[in-house]
């Protein structure tokens, strides 16, 4: 009778003869048979392994009994006091800013249209995908955190960040291909502005990536893989497919789709009626920018995050790859305020009445023209 314990070496096992135990090599069909069997594993991972296995801890390719948890803190784990606090308060920063603008998404005269409906999705994922990513990833980091030091948060928030990360991919794709049918087709989007079928589809796409393996963080390179680092070797075996088709061809789709979409906004503003030459180029110039700029930023980090998990990179590409995932959900707060004038509108007058008039003074100054509204689609 031939045993698998998780705690032994990834390539021993336990033999029973009698009543004696020893450990042996498996021979080279035997090895094939146990990869298979944790292949199998891996790929029903996630929500479906801790139904299998009524816990977390209990999943076999997921036990860390081999040590305790500040022994698996020393051997891979690194402490980040500064950084970790630095991530901790970022997050919070962009989640407190992001409450009053979720609201003035969901105001009733913005909420009836359509693409404010999807930004609305998409500005509740952002706001999740920071607490996981930011907040949770800063304190971790503190703590020198791997996942056998707190095997039940991180699974279970990797698990759904990452299904958050490849819901938030559909959204996008989703908002970008919204605003390109409603300026090129505006007899479908009318149609379109029943988008609640359609958001149906984020949705279920998220619940489908919480059956896949999840993400898991690990503080020495101060992000999250696919493999809990548990075994030496056996990488392998935590690779998640899924994710990395949606890295690559929803990521990617999202780009292409946005040339299409740069391309119609600069033909609709030399439509513009009382707009000078300098007004419609810097509208151009900043949709240009953004776009471009969200774009390289998606695409950067989705590569990176694939490639790191299939074979050695040098840390600060690890890390690189981490602080731009941050800003991919951070920078909407930011671009909101600065490029949707509605917003910034109506954000200082929620600041204005919760300091008591401190904002008024600040916002009676600031020039409005609306002779020209700048377009801006937000796209994570």
């Amino acid at each position: 009778k031939r045993l698998r314990d998780s705690s032994c070496e990834y390539r021993t096992c336990l033999i029973s003869g009698g009543d004696n135990f020893y450990e042996a090599t498996p021979t080279p069909e035997e090895e094939l048979k146990t990869f298979s069997f944790h292949s199998e594993i891996a790929f029903i991972a996630s929500m479906d392994n801790i139904i299998r296995y009524g816990s977390v801890e209990g999943i076999p390719l997921y036990n860390c009994s081999g040590h305790t948890s500040e022994e698996w803190s020393e051997l891979k784990g690194t402490k980040w006091p500064i950084l970790g606090a630095c991530q901790a308060a970022y997050g919070i920063m962009i989640d407190v800013l992001y409450l009053p603008i979720l609201s003035i998404i969901f105001e009733k005269e913005n909420f009836k249209m359509s693409c404010f409906k999807i930004m609305y999705l998409l500005g509740i994922i952002d706001f999740l995908i920071t607490y996981v990513n930011s907040i949770l990833t800063g304190w971790l980091a503190m703590k020198g955190a791997v996942y056998c030091t707190h095997p039940n948060i991180i699974y279970i928030s990797g698990m759904v960040v990452c299904a958050l990360w490849c819901s938030s991919c559909m959204t996008a794709l989703l908002l970008v291909a919204n605003r390109l049918l409603g300026m090129t087709k505006p007899s479908l989007a009318v149609k379109l502005r029943k988008t609640y079928i359609a958001l149906v589809f984020p949705i279920l796409y998220f619940i489908y990536f919480l059956f896949t393996a999840p993400l898991v963080f690990n503080s020495k390179y101060l992000a999250w893989f696919y493999t809990p680092m548990i075994f030496d070797d056996g990488a392998t075996e935590y690779f998640n497919h899924s994710h990395t088709v949606n890295n690559f061809l929803i990521v990617t789709l999202t780009c292409i789709v946005y040339t299409p979409f740069r391309w119609v906004i600069g033909t609709n503003l030399k439509h513009v009626k009382n707009a000078n030459a300098s007004q419609l180029q810097n509208t151009k110039t900043q949709v240009f920018l953004q776009s471009t700029l969200i774009c390289a930023a998606n695409q950067v980090c989705a590569t990176i995050y694939v490639v790191m998990n299939v074979t050695e990179v040098p840390n600060w590409l690890i890390m690189f790859a981490h602080f731009t995932w941050e800003f991919i959900h951070g920078a909407p707060v930011f671009i909101y305020l600065a490029l949707n004038r509605m917003i910034r509108e109506r954000f200082l007058e929620k600041m204005n009445m919760m300091k008591g008039g401190m904002f008024r003074e600040t916002t009676s100054m600031m020039p409005i023209n609306k002779s020209v509204s700048s377009p801006v689609v937000i796209v994570n």
